[in-house]
C-alpha cells in the first residue's frame, strides 16, 4: 500500500490512495469553507487493505440487486471466479466490502464537489456544477450509489462514524455554497442546510429511476433540476 497513513488517515479500501479526513478539513476547507474550522474527527478505523477491484465491482452488484443482508459471501465469490475461502484472503467479512464500496463513492464525490465548491464560479454557477457532478456520479455509479443510499446503516461503529465525517463534510460544503449567495445577495434568505437537503435530495433520488438510455442524458438531467432550484434560490 505504500507509506504508512498518518493519524487521522482513512485508508482506501483498494489500497491505491488514502484520504485524511484532517487534512481535507484543514487544507481545503480552509480555502473553501472557512466556517468549518471546529469539524471533530473520531479515531481511524481500519478497513481491509488491498481489496482487489473486481471484487468490489462484483460485491457492488450482487448488493445492489439481493439487497446487503440476503447477499452471500459464496455469492460474490462465484461472480469474481474464486472460491468462498479464497475471498476470505482478500477481506474478513461481508461488511469489509460494504465499506470498501462507501468510501470509494464518498471519496470520489468530495473530490468533485471540492473542485465545484472551490472554483472562482458565481454561487448559481457552483449550484449547477453542483448539480452536473451529482448527476453524472449518479449515472456512472448507479449500481453503487444504490448501496450506498439503501444500506448505509448496514456499516457499523467506528467505521460509520468515519463515513460520517466525509458526508457531513461533503454537505457542508453544498450548504457553504448557498451561503455564499445568501450573503452577496444572489440568493433569497433560506436556511443554508434546508436548501442544501432539497438541492441533494431532489439529485440523489435520481439513483431509483435515471437510466443511462432513457430520454434525457445526466446533463440534460442537471439542467432542468438546475432551473427548478435557481428559480427558487435567486432574488429578484
Amino acid at each position: 500500500m505504500g507509506a504508512q497513513p498518518t493519524a487521522g488517515a482513512i485508508p482506501h479500501p483498494s489500497g491505491n490512495r488514502t484520504v485524511d479526513t484532517r487534512a481535507l478539513e484543514s487544507a481545503q476547507l480552509q480555502q473553501t469553507v472557512p466556517s468549518m474550522q471546529e469539524t471533530k474527527t473520531e479515531p481511524a478505523p481500519q478497513p481491509t487493505v488491498g481489496v482487489r477491484a473486481d471484487i468490489i465491482e462484483a460485491a457492488t452488484r450482487i448488493f445492489s440487486e439481493r439487497g446487503y443482508h440476503a447477499a452471500s459471501m459464496a455469492e460474490i465469490a462465484d461472480a469474481v471466479g474464486i472460491r468462498k475461502a479464497s475471498l476470505y484472503h482478500h477481506v474478513r467479512k461481508k461488511e469489509d466490502l460494504l465499506f470498501a464500496i462507501h468510501e470509494t463513492l464518498i471519496d470520489e464525490l468530495i473530490s468533485e464537489t471540492i473542485a465545484v465548491s472551490s472554483s472562482s464560479e458565481s454561487p448559481a454557477e457552483k449550484v449547477r456544477g453542483l448539480l452536473h457532478v451529482t448527476m453524472r456520479f449518479i449515472a456512472r455509479n448507479r449500481e453503487g450509489v444504490t448501496v450506498f443510499l439503501s444500506e448505509r446503516h448496514a456499516v457499523t461503529g467506528e467505521r460509520w462514524q468515519a463515513l460520517v465525517i466525509k458526508r457531513d463534510f461533503y454537505e457542508r460544503m453544498v450548504s457553504q455554497i448557498i451561503s455564499e449567495g445568501r450573503s452577496s445577495g444572489n440568493f433569497v434568505d433560506l436556511p443554508p442546510e434546508i436548501v442544501t437537503k432539497a438541492l441533494l435530495g431532489m439529485a440523489n433520488w435520481g439513483y431509483t429511476w435515471f437510466q443511462q438510455d432513457g430520454p434525457l442524458s445526466a446533463d440534460e438531467v442537471a439542467e432542468v433540476f438546475t432551473a427548478i432550484a435557481l428559480r427558487g434560490l435567486e432574488a429578484d
